[in-house]
């Protein structure tokens, strides 16, 4: 994990953490937001370093571990003395992790638990708390999380890393200080792609940094499951949005996309929860689709309409990914939309077009 300095682009950020670091007004909670795969906790582990050991900001190109540092992610369930919770499935961030690793209190195995949050720190100064996709906290969780956002102890700085700002609390919002994370510029990517050394065809490199809209979290996700395949081989029906032409061979190119992109996630932790898996290899074919609607925007009246007209049918069809609907299913209904451009919001495509 490198320093300050070695974390490409993101200046207005970086300006601000140095800023609240120099004048010695450091709030005691923050939130991180932005898109995936920018920066935003490797950001958060560097700012963690220059609460707890002191340094100047920006100065340190070596990766940071301390006992005062606690980072919490959704995958730490795995490792909790609670049975029920380390089998879980890991959709989310439970309050009974957030009480084990964070706030204290009474879990469901009727064990209670310090607050490590408000006890002393180990080296005798700061500590930091660190949570990771922060916008995977229940609702319980983060109700719980409040009394210490409250009431913050001396010396605890606590940083939520989000994507998804708008999932959290408006109760939990104004207790933080926000800092804005950007997609990267295409000179900050080819800095980043300097120290990186992809085996993958150039061809496949150069798409993947054209799909990532300046993430190069995307860009490795883009490649570890080969996604530039599935763009080339239903190609013909990404361009067809508005055509009313079928394209059965590319219903099943998703969804065989999704299913080895499922395996991967599960070969990597077997605890990973297939649902989520499943949704976030949907929100990649989404995104895949919604390359063709950048490129339909323009100064042409009719393309940028008929962009328009896709980019909703995307935004109904996203907006239906956290129901009970299968991925199968969704598919199945984004290749007729896609085709036709149907009204309405129905999962399967309606009897009328635009």
């Amino acid at each position: 994990m490198g320093g300050m300095t070695v974390i490409i682009g993101q200046e207005s950020a970086k300006k601000t953490i140095g800023n609240a670091l120099g004048h010695g007004r450091t709030h005691h909670a923050w939130i991180f937001q932005g898109p995936s795969g920018v920066g935003k906790c490797t950001a958060a582990i560097e700012f963690a370093r220059c609460l707890i050991a002191g340094e100047t900001f920006g100065t340190s190109a070596d990766a940071f571990q301390h006992y005062d540092l606690h980072i919490i992610r959704k995958e730490d369930a795995a490792w909790s003395k609670n049975a029920s919770l380390a089998k879980r499935k890991q959709t989310n961030i439970p309050v009974d992790l957030l009480r084990e690793r964070m706030i204290g209190g009474r879990t469901g195995d009727d064990r209670t638990h310090d607050a490590i949050a408000f006890k002393t720190s180990v080296a005798g100064g700061n500590k930091v708390f660190i949570i990771d996709e922060a916008e995977l906290l229940d609702e319980t969780a983060q109700n719980a999380l409040l009394k210490t956002l409250e009431e913050p102890p001396v010396g605890t700085f606590v940083i939520l890393v989000t994507s998804r700002d708008d999932l959290l609390l408006p109760t939990i919002q104004s207790r933080c200080q926000s800092v804005n994370f950007s997609p990267l510029n295409l000179n900050e990517m080819n800095r980043w792609l300097e120290s990186k050394n992809f085996d993958v065809l150039k061809t496949d490199l150069d798409w993947s940094i054209d799909f990532s809209s300046g993430s190069p979290g995307d860009v490795c996700l883009s490649i570890e499951t080969n996604l530039p395949d599935l763009a080339n081989s239903i190609r013909d029906f990404i361009r067809s949005v508005g055509s009313s032409v079928a394209f059965p061979a590319a219903t099943i190119a998703m969804n065989d996309y999704v299913e080895s992109f499922v395996k991967i996630q599960l070969k990597k932790n077997s605890l990973c929860s297939k649902e989520a898996a499943n949704r976030l290899a949907f929100s990649v074919v989404l995104q895949l689709l919604g390359m063709e609607i950048r490129a339909l925007l323009g100064d042409d009246r009719e393309r940028s309409s008929l962009a328009i007209r896709a980019a909703a049918v995307l935004a109904d069809i996203e907006g239906q990914v956290r129901t009970n609907i299968s991925i199968k299913v969704l598919i199945e209904s984004l290749s007729m939309r896609w085709s036709h451009l149907c009204r309405g919001n129905a999962t399967l495509m309606p009897a009328s077009f635009e």
